[in-house]
């Protein structure tokens, strides 16, 4: 639109959307923002978030967690001290189907770089002597976690969750109106403007969606749907966890919703979703029933996230 030039008046249009994909935390990661004329410090401080938790947290490379894992316990940062509360918290809730002590057991079974292997019942009942959340205490006074002898952590499951929320955070303090960090497709956070989250297919080459929802203020996090079949472990049993296809949860916080959809995977349908409905979440699972493919959903999922189901699968509260 042209405005005559005697009108005396501005057209004011707001700044652009900007966008950067970047690698960090093992994947690539993508922050969008709207409302900000100067893009490039808001997105650095993003992305420094995500480097910070990376660096504290990493199994991948030497970190914090590393250190600590080594030591057997020790002083630890506020960002460590509150991702391993939290996740003992989930841990509770969930009785183990969530725990970040899992780490023995990931190690073993090659979920630590080395080829996957399956662990034999002798190996498996020696690790899990290791492994459970209650080895583990946070001594907030003194800023320290205690770990019992031969207990070491993985918070591969609520790490990225907790990156996306700090992340967020920096774009609200920048003054974004709107933001979204997208972690590798399986966390990511929104706020601002509504979102359309589609969930990739598990068992198709191209990844095809099998259910598409909306959102707004927000995180969602998934389990299963992009990782080779067998990854995520029982942490109680040592064994894959196959009850289902797939999980996705949405939650207030990514810390949540991490942590949460590695848990629904864990327990299966009628467990995980009512773990979600007493911690305040929603969320859906795609498993086989009778050899046909259904979806699950917390109870009013589809009316409260406009839940658009595939045809190929049959969606059930």
């Amino acid at each position: 639109m042209v405005l005559p030039a005697a009108a005396g008046l501005l057209l004011s249009m707001p700044p652009p959307p900007a966008r950067e994909v970047r690698v960090v935390m093992g994947t690539s990661a993508e922050v969008r923002l709207t409302g900000l004329a100067e893009t490039e410090p808001a997105l650095d401080a993003a992305f420094a978030a995500l480097a910070r938790v990376d660096d504290a947290m990493s199994l991948w490379k030497p970190s914090e967690l590393t250190r600590l894992n080594d030591a057997g316990g020790g002083g630890a940062s506020p960002d460590l001290l509150a991702v391993v509360a939290h996740s003992l918290d989930v841990a509770s809730a969930s009785s183990g189907a969530f725990d970040p002590t899992v780490e023995p057991l990931v190690r073993a079974a090659g979920g630590l770089g080395d080829a996957p292997r399956v662990l034999d019942a002798a190996e498996r009942r020696r690790l899990l002597a290791r492994v459970g959340f209650r080895r583990v205490r946070v001594d907030r006074e003194r800023g320290a976690l205690h770990l019992r002898p031969g207990t070491r952590l993985d918070l591969g499951g609520i790490a990225k969750g907790y990156a996306a929320d700090l992340a967020l955070a920096a774009l609200k303090r920048a003054g974004a109106a709107s933001g979204l960090v997208d972690l590798g497709g399986s966390s990511l956070g929104v706020f601002g403007e509504p979102l359309v989250v589609d969930v990739r297919d598990p068992e198709t080459p191209n990844g095809q969606p099998w259910a598409s929802f909306r959102v707004e203020e927000a995180a969602v996090a998934s389990s299963g749907g992009d990782q080779r079949p067998g990854h995520i472990l029982d942490p109680r049993t040592g064994r894959p966890a196959r009850r289902i296809l797939a999980a996705t949860v949405v939650a207030r916080t990514g810390i949540e919703a991490d942590a949460l959809s590695t848990a629904v995977f864990v327990l299966g349908a009628p467990d995980g979703l009512r773990l979600l409905t007493r911690r305040g979440a929603a969320g859906l699972v795609l498993l086989r029933e009778r050899g046909r493919r259904v979806i699950r959903t917390t109870p009013g999922f589809a009316a409260a996230y406009s839940l658009v189901v595939a045809e190929r699968v049959r969606a059930r509260e």
